[in-house]
């Protein structure tokens, strides 16, 4: 009987042992699945438990890179590679896409590193030397990139990529005739390869044999209609063959596609100038100043057009801009000269044409006066991000800083509430819903007779009939606990914007032992969404009262509003802060406080805290990692959002994407 005991006992413990692999092998499936089907941020997720039931298995954190990548967090996924090889220091595939990874953030040196140890591990993989050879490329190390294209052939001779890679970078040595036969062949062995088809084109077009790089680019719009490079280069080959409209039509169809391609904008916005369309001229080349506020050809080109239109002040600002963004643009100070004249300011047009003389002296003082310019042009603190803009298609502003975030198309995430929600408690988080819970709350919700109706942490929401309707059909009058049910009117009466009645429900809870907290901290939120909508509707009834009086006599001597009063909502976080001083909640929405009064630092520290308290606080990380960006702070940035996205705030991807 007692050796029965120990038996089952025995059979208990494998049972409980093997249960955490049992889960991790699922969410490794689950997530391998999910990589598939291309669902990378639920890939992410599922990975994130594996991660958890087993955290020294390698293969999870190798997964979530190959998922981070994918999103183009790229960062990210070096962190995740790098995890994996102390996990597994002779897996070659980390090594594979960690340098890859590196290599798309820009660092080359770690990239090069990464390929020769997968090299070592597997010198007889083509994929590694071609990977290799891209990234000596990207540091101009051709000669010995073409080395790396020629033993990727060696092995597999009948590589088209190969051969694209090779083409390239003999390009780059001015060797076109080769690159053409290199490309040639990557065209012969897989003639449905858009990219030989498009690269041979471009090339085609360089030694000036547009009716090849015609027939080229035509082919590869027979296999991929929608793909913006290649319309981009076709109405170029038009354009030099003398066919405006048809060059026209090709990149209209690029911004059709690719509504922020800036350097599109600005081709077709020199082509309206020639043909004296200078409304159109002007409206395309807001467009460019709109997507890349740092770029001088903008206003430079613009205020040429203000001055064939005689609109001085407006020529002027623009060359004055342009002069701002880089000093030592000749042509910018000859131009706000002319104009100048123009103007009869006779003294400014003097000191300006002194000045293109004092650069052209300048120039002219070095014996070769070609590398000279480039010397001067290059000293300028903007000068990359000039180049950037002639370069590839590049979606946002990824150079240059951010002016607000009302600018571009990302906002932080708002206040984290109390609110009532369909929660399970066995849960600490649903992510998807934005909702959190702790043990304080749990006991309160113990007296919560509403059926499956709960109280949580919950990021703000947009008004719900929901709310209206707890309140209509006395849904909350059958709770028994008066303080909840003072509390959930409370919250009821703030979703739906009655901010009176909410903040006398909330103020009357003060002091309570188990409300206290949740209550100030939904009225330092109601203060704020007070203070917003105070001036919004001070907007609105301006417009209202300008546009329906006869006469414009004000008699209210009402000081307008110019920006929202958050002091209350400061006072009453700050406070709340001293009283519970480890409640991650509580500093992320005194962060946005000072977010929205543009007090970034302060922000940054708020946000600091609360993921000091709540390490999980995605919401913080990515508000955090907003600010950084806004601030300049890239790289703290990507990592801020990384882990946002990690944490699954699909939005930081997105960001990511767009900006790193």
């Amino acid at each position: 009987m007692k050796t029965k005991n120990i038996l089952t006992l025995l059979l208990l413990f494998c049972c409980v042992k093997a249960y955490p692999q049992l889960n991790h092998k699922h969410y490794i499936l689950m997530g391998r699945i999910e990589l598939s089907e291309e669902n990378f941020t639920s890939a992410i997720q599922n990975l994130n438990m594996a991660i958890a039931a087993k955290p020294n298995d390698f293969e999870a954190y190798f997964l979530r890179g190959i998922a981070k990548y994918s999103l183009n967090d790229y960062k990210g996924a070096v962190d995740d590679f790098t995890t994996t090889l102390k996990i597994h220091p002779l897996y070659v595939r980390a090594y594979h896409y960690r340098g890859v990874s590196n290599d798309h953030l820009g660092n080359y040196a770690d990239a090069k590193s990464d390929f020769n140890k997968a090299i070592k591990l597997d010198p007889f993989d083509a994929e590694l030397h071609m990977a290799i050879g891209s990234t000596k490329m990207h540091l101009n190390e051709f000669e010995d990139a073409i080395a790396s294209f020629d033993t990727a052939l060696i092995i597999s001779p009948n590589n088209a990529n190969a051969y694209i890679y090779r083409g390239t970078a003999k390009r780059y040595l001015d060797r076109r005739e080769d690159a053409i036969k290199d490309l040639n062949k990557a065209v012969y062995y897989d003639f449905f390869n858009v990219e030989a088809l498009v690269r041979r084109g471009m090339i085609q077009m360089e030694c000036e044999n547009y009716e090849d790089a015609l027939l080229d680019f035509n082919s590869a719009l027979k296999m991929d209609v929608s793909n913006p490079i290649i319309y981009f280069n076709r109405g170029n080959v038009f354009l030099n063959l003398g066919d405006t409209i048809a060059a026209l039509k090709d990149y209209e169809r690029v911004n059709n596609i690719d509504e922020r391609n800036a350097l599109t904008y600005f081709n077709r916005a020199i082509i309206y100038s020639v043909l004296n369309e200078y409304d159109i001229a002007l409206a395309l080349y807001d467009k460019v100043i709109e997507i890349n506020p740092n770029n001088i050809y903008g206003y430079f080109n613009r205020g040429i057009l203000f001055y064939k239109m005689k609109e001085w002040d407006n020529a002027e600002d623009d060359f004055t801009k342009t002069i701002e963004l880089f000093p030592d643009f000749i042509d910018a100070w000859v131009n706000r000269s002319v104009v100048r004249y123009e103007k009869g300011d006779i003294q400014g047009a003097e000191l300006d044409r002194l000045k293109s003389m004092e650069i052209i002296n300048l120039i002219n003082k070095d014996e070769n006066n070609i590398d000279s310019l480039f010397n001067v042009y290059s000293k300028s603190i903007e000068y990359d991000d000039i180049l950037a803009f002639e370069s590839d298609f590049v979606e946002g502003d990824k150079g240059g800083k951010l002016a607000q975030f009302s600018t571009i198309d990302i906002k932080p995430f708002n206040n984290i509430i109390v609110t009532v929600v369909e929660f399970d408690s066995k849960n600490k988080y649903d992510r998807n819903n934005n909702y959190f819970i702790d043990a304080a709350l749990s006991v309160i919700n113990e007296n919560n007779t509403l059926d499956r109706l709960q109280l949580a942490y919950k990021i703000a929401d947009i008004f719900s009939d929901d709310y209206q309707s707890l309140l209509n059909d006395s849904i909350i009058d059958n709770v028994e606990d008066e303080d909840l049910k003072t509390f959930l009117k409370g919250v009821a009466n703030y979703e739906i914007h009655n901010y009176h009645h909410s903040e006398s429900e909330f103020r009357s809870l003060l002091g309570d032992e188990n409300l206290d907290l949740y209550a100030a901290m939904n009225i330092a939120s109601l203060q704020q969404d007070r203070a917003e909508l105070l001036l919004a509707d001070q907007n609105y009834n301006e417009r209202v009262t300008i546009s329906s009086k006869k006469n414009n006599n004000n008699s209210n001597n009402i000081t307008p509003l110019s920006k929202p009063n958050y002091d209350k909502a400061l006072n009453t976080l700050t406070d709340l802060v001293e009283e519970y001083p480890k409640n991650p909640f509580v500093w992320y929405n005194l962060g946005n406080v000072h977010l929205h009064m543009q007090e970034f630092h302060e922000a940054i520290d708020d946000y600091s805290q609360a993921i000091k308290y709540e390490d999980n606080l995605a919401e913080a990380y990515y508000n955090r990692g907003l600010t950084l960006l806004f601030l300049g702070e890239k790289e703290l940035a990507n990592k801020d959002l990384s882990k946002a996205g990690e944490l699954g705030i699909k939005e930081a991807y997105a960001v990511i994407k767009r900006y790193f």
